[in-house]
């Protein structure tokens, strides 16, 4: 009885305390590329898929369960997700209670448009209800699929520059070019699980009438042909714009050059296994996760416009002048994650990084996060004359700094990480 007592004892310490639990983890992938030719997003409207596909569009599903609380992580290859759709996923899904579902996107600029901007006209919506139906089902089907599959595993993080890749479209001095990995192994077979790779980039090598994942769609197929499982992509705050970088001696047509989509692809994949390489992995982790909500005023004219007129989908979250969002704050073990809603400008994500670096390492800037809000700007940025196209796809001034207090505010909540202790010379 005494024995009984203490062992419930300590078990209600671990529990208050968010000590060490065992980690389990599970991953799954399915396709969501069209079955027909759609209205492809995010370089100019009206651009039909008439060429086909080139490759398939995934979703690709991680949850990660330590003790009994669970995460799901998927990113879709897609230019992005509003988050009154993202609710949809969350409330199909099963497994996972809705605030722990993170739904990401690449941000590909060859997938079909779930926004609804890049129609035949202005006026004409370029969602196709159907295949927005199909995602949503997808996304959440394999979210379950990844849960049911949850073994005992071990996690490592690491993280590494890449260089070459990116660039800055406006400002080039102002760029980040950390990558950040993290790695699930079965405790069983030390085989990969999962890889989750963090940087900022636009995929937008390609831009043609084929349906692609560009530079992704080679990151997964290295990544997985050399350690298995699941490869998943997480942009970053690729705002500034963060293009990829151009190559002067391509002779390959406008929007077609597949080898510098495939060079960069695998350089990414590369680096992810290369930093891997000298991570260290464990059993046992600490979950802790905190969310908010926050609402600004929608003052992107065009956009309004847009949302008048039936282009853009009205919903719980955006409605009228007014839009909700949200972000989260995830510590895994020592790393931290922290959810965009958007597209961060390149300076306003090196912010968020110096923020949270006190509190984790590595850090992951998940971008296209819950939401697709097109730029988040600082306001000082905002107004710049340099800024005029990416103000012209940003929902409001206020958003960024809105972002940025979100995050101050859950940070009052989270304790510092444990660093290690210097040792004397």
């Amino acid at each position: 009885m005494v024995r009984c007592l203490v062992t419930m004892f300590w078990s209600a310490i671990l529990m208050q305390f968010g000590w060490m639990q065992a980690v389990q983890a599970g991953a799954a992938a399915n396709k969501i590329t069209p079955s027909k030719p759609m209205y492809l997003a995010g370089h100019a409207p009206n651009r039909l898929s008439a060429g086909g596909v080139h490759d398939d569009l995934w979703a690709r599903a991680l949850v990660v369960q330590v003790d009994q609380e669970r995460l799901a992580i998927v990113v879709c290859d897609l230019i992005g997700l509003l988050r009154d759709d993202v609710q949809k996923i969350r409330q199909r899904v099963r497994t996972v209670p809705p605030s722990r579902v993170m739904v990401l996107c690449t941000h590909g600029h060859s997938a079909p448009d779930m926004i609804g901007l890049w129609g035949p006209t202005p006026l004409q919506s370029g969602r196709d209800a159907e295949y927005v139906n199909f995602v949503i089902d997808t996304a959440a089907r394999t979210i379950d699929e990844a849960a049911q599959a949850l073994q005992p595993a071990t996690i490592g993080f690491a993280k590494t520059k890449v260089e070459g890749v990116a660039y800055n479209h406006r400002i080039r001095e102002i760029l980040d070019t950390e990558a950040t990995v993290m790695q699930l192994r079965s405790k069983a077979d030390g085989k990969a699980i999962a890889t989750l790779m963090n940087f900022a980039c636009h995929p937008l090598v390609l831009d043609n009438d084929q349906i692609t994942a560009d530079f992704c769609h080679w990151y997964y197929r290295v990544v997985e042909s050399r350690v298995g499982g699941v490869a998943l992509f997480a942009n970053g705050a690729l705002g500034g714009p963060i293009w990829a970088l151009p190559s002067a001696d391509s002779t390959a047509p406008q929007g077609r050059d597949w080898a510098r989509a495939e060079r960069y692809g695998t350089a990414l994949a590369q680096a992810a296994l290369d930093a891997l390489a000298n991570a260290v992995f464990t059993d046992t982790i600490r979950l802790e996760h905190l969310e908010t909500t926050y609402s600004v005023k929608l003052e992107n004219e065009g956009f309004q416009l847009a949302l008048a007129a039936g282009v853009i989908p009205a919903g719980a979250s955006l409605r009228g002048d007014a839009l909700t969002t949200e972000s989260h704050l995830i510590r895994l073990g020592n790393a931290i994650f922290f959810t965009i809603p958007g597209e961060a400008m390149a300076n306003v994500g090196i912010l968020l990084k110096q923020l949270l670096a006190p509190y984790g390492d590595p850090v992951f800037l998940l971008g296209l996060a819950n939401d697709e809000l097109g730029y988040i700007m600082s306001e000082a940025d905002y107004y710049l004359e340099i800024y005029e196209e990416e103000r012209a796809t940003s929902v409001s001034p206020a958003i960024g700094a809105a972002m940025v207090q979100s995050l101050r505010e859950m940070l009052k909540r989270l304790a510092p990480r444990e660093r290690p202790a210097s040792t004397p010379k």
